[in-house]
């Protein structure tokens, strides 16, 4: 339910749309309304085992926790700080007014956000992701606290010395003291067999194993009658990435992979991982970053000499992976790409490169499109997924004007 302050009219800083980047001059503080948030708190480690475990007393979590070697008093400990974290920020919103209405991943939906005027994801990056993917517009604001900044990076989050001091970041932003930002992200089209179905959550600790999951396996579903081609465009967009792949690591994932006036081409890899702007700093970076000692030795082979400042160099190779949130593009990593004999086919394929749409064609036997590593559909054989930025799909977050 809604916690209900003295329903005080605020201001907040004017709506300007502009997908191509961002504003950073003050913008106009008459016409936004700012009366209700969503609060979207982050489902802590204690939460989630006293969720998998209701039969247990807290002597007996204690026991089970000791037998795997988990710390129980320590997580006791950073469930009490986030929740005093949380309680400070709902009292910062509720002594001016504000509407507010607290949630977390189990009851979170699209009706709770499409009610609210502004979604405050209190956690971390991964808080922040699960409630930008239930956002269906540009015109909802998306703005993180980290509730543990010392222990934490949260770099979706606002700044840490924000974080910290939540009565004055409040100030800023019912002052018109920001500027919007507006990410990109992914809109996924799947194209097969019942693709329609909701999604599982890899948080869900049976979804490997369960036959919800299971029954969808080629092979396994004997209902053919009941099987009909659907085209279904995901209710959730990727903030960060989507990544498909067969859900055994050790097996080799199969794809066709189409971009805009180019052969389709076959492809073995380990999974294919597709990344905005803002997911080129996360999963992109890791995979694509140079080390030194690689660096050393493509130098050495190459016969250049050593007083290149090799650091430097590499810095600024991984920096060049990263884009700004911004940037309209998509970019792509075939992940362990197979190169030998006839893979790819045709040949030439670049492990990793830039698109604004690429449809993927799964030759997969058990496999799964997952959604800012969270939603996780199934991509068996015979599924397309065609992903693509749009305009209309952007995040609108900010940046606290200095």
């Amino acid at each position: 339910m809604w916690k209900y302050g003295s329903f005080k009219r605020l201001k907040k800083a004017g709506i300007l749309f502009c997908c191509c980047g961002l504003s950073t001059k003050p913008l106009s503080r008459s016409s936004f309304n700012f009366r209700r948030v969503l609060i979207v708190s982050k489902m802590t480690r204690y939460e989630v085992e006293k969720y998998y475990n209701p039969d247990l007393n807290e002597e007996q979590l204690k026991r089970l926790l000791k037998q795997r070697g988990s710390d129980y008093d320590s997580l006791v400990k950073h469930h009490n700080l986030h929740k005093n974290y949380e309680h400070l920020v709902v009292n910062a919103f509720e002594s001016t007014g504000v509407e507010t209405r607290t949630v977390n991943k189990l009851n979170l939906n699209f009706e709770a956000v499409d009610e609210c005027d502004a979604v405050i994801p209190v956690g971390g990056d991964g808080t922040f992701l699960l409630a930008a993917s239930r956002v269906r517009n540009s015109t909802k604001p998306v703005i993180g606290l980290n509730s543990h900044p010392a222990r934490s990076e949260g770099f979706l989050c606002l700044p840490k010395r924000y974080c910290i001091d939540v009565k004055s970041t409040l100030n800023k932003l019912l002052q018109g003291e920001f500027s919007w930002l507006f990410r990109y992200r992914i809109r996924v089209t799947l194209k097969g067999m019942n693709v329609s179905k909701p999604p599982l959550h890899l948080s869900e600790k049976e979804v490997i194993f369960s036959s919800k999951w299971r029954g969808t396996n080629l092979g396994e579903n004997n209902e053919k009658s009941c099987e009909k081609f659907e085209e279904s465009v995901l209710p959730y967009r990727a903030l960060n990435e989507v990544f498909i792949g067969e859900c055994l690591a050790a097996r080799v994932s199969y794809f066709e992979l189409e971009f805009p006036n180019q052969p389709v081409t076959k492809v073995k890899s380990s999974g294919l991982c597709i990344c905005t702007g803002t997911g080129s700093s996360s999963w992109h970076f890791s995979m694509n970053r140079l080390n030194v000692k690689d660096a050393q030795e493509i130098l050495k082979l190459a016969g250049i000499s050593h007083s290149i400042k090799i650091d430097e160099l590499v810095a600024r190779y991984n920096d060049s992976l990263m884009l700004r949130p911004d940037d309209r593009r998509m970019v792509y990593t075939v992940r362990d790409l197979i190169s030998a004999a006839v893979w790819p086919d045709p040949p030439g394929l670049p492990s990793r490169g830039f698109c604004d749409f690429i449809s993927v064609h799964s030759k997969c036997l058990d496999a799964g499109l997952v959604i800012d590593g969270e939603l996780l559909y199934p991509f068996n054989d015979g599924t397309v997924a065609v992903m693509e930025i749009l305009p209309e799909d952007v995040l609108r977050t900010v940046l606290l004007i200095e």
